[in-house]
């Protein structure tokens, strides 16, 4: 029968592993407490875990990626006090609905078999090896009503879910990152402030990791979640948040991050004032190198809507 299905593995473990074997003996150790307390008492999702990769399905949808994003939320939060800069728990992972043969475990004294076979899984586990960063990734079936009913339209997910227009794989389907710096269930003060908690998280990770160019992306897109996760919170005039990423992050290496502060600018509910700083920064980055990747993302299929927040976004900086 038809379930939904997350597959999430912690980004960078095998790298953690030849680095130090007792180091991500240790933090496998935290990651299973934090997953083993998110299930312990949810009969409604079940699944199993082996070294870095958790495995667990459910009928109810809603239900499981409330789970699953709660999990993100806690392991990022124990980063916090993180240390060491090669060791953290960043989980990535990704979520589909689909046909699952789900068999009973049968044990003796030197094996165990516990299997899951169907599309969901292979959607799943397909999925998240092509995810950059910390995130979420929930595939729609655009033709099924059902779907669309129970994961885009769900007034119980406790994240949003923003639609990633230019991820294809499957067809038919549409893809959306699970906002899970947001939790939805909290009322308005807390989910600010535990938004700005995980953000300061996300810098001081994109920070720490900036001359490492084969993971650097990974950060980025880590962060740019957590911007989008902000959108409702941003203050119409001189928001701290946007001042410290565009004097943090300046260069190049970070365009991703300026498209990003323009897509929750143009998008937020407050009509945000430009002031002089930022008005200056974005004068200059369009001169920049970096630019010509701004230009390149804005240009695919499906961000013609990027594309028309770049245009009123410069109109009112040259006004």
């Amino acid at each position: 029968m038809n379930k939904i299905l997350a597959l999430v593995d912690l980004l960078g473990f095998t790298k953690m592993i030849e680095k130090d074997h007792v180091k991500s003996k240790e933090l496998l150790h935290d990651f299973y407490k934090i997953v083993f307390d998110s299930l312990e008492n949810n009969e409604a999702i079940k699944g199993n875990i082996s070294s870095d990769c958790v495995m667990i399905y459910s009928d109810h949808y809603s239900e499981l990626i409330n789970c699953v994003t709660n999990i993100y939320r806690l392991c990022f939060k124990f980063n916090k006090d993180r240390q060491d800069a090669d060791f953290y728990l960043l989980p990535r992972g990704a979520v589909s609905v689909g046909y699952m043969d789900i068999g009973d475990r049968d044990t003796s004294l030197h094996l165990t078999k516990d299997f899951m076979i169907g599309p969901a899984l292979v959607h799943s586990s397909k999925l998240e090896q092509q995810i950059k960063g910390s995130r979420l990734l929930v595939a729609i079936n655009s033709d099924d009503e059902n779907q669309v009913k129970d994961l885009k339209l769900n007034p119980n997910l406790t994240s949003p879910l923003y639609e990633n227009c230019t991820f294809k794989f499957w067809d038919n389907y549409s893809y959306f990152d699970a906002l899970w710096f947001l939790d939805l269930s909290k009322n308005k003060t807390d989910q600010k402030a535990e938004v700005l908690e995980l953000l300061n998280i996300a810098i001081q990770l994109l920070k720490i990791n900036s001359n490492k160019t084969k993971i650097v992306e990974h950060y980025i897109n880590t962060l740019r979640l957590g911007l989008l996760s902000y959108n409702k919170f941003i203050q119409p005039k001189n928001d701290p948040v946007i001042r410290q990423i565009l004097t943090e992050f300046p260069y190049e290496t970070y365009w991703l991050l300026w498209l990003t502060i323009i897509e929750i600018t143009m998008k937020s509910e407050s009509q945000i004032q430009l002031d002089e700083n930022i008005c200056k920064f974005y004068k200059n980055a369009i001169i920049s190198n970096g630019w010509i990747h701004v230009i390149e993302e804005i240009n695919k299929t499906g961000k013609q809507y990027l594309k028309n927040n770049c245009n009123d976004f410069l109109e009112l900086i040259y006004k």
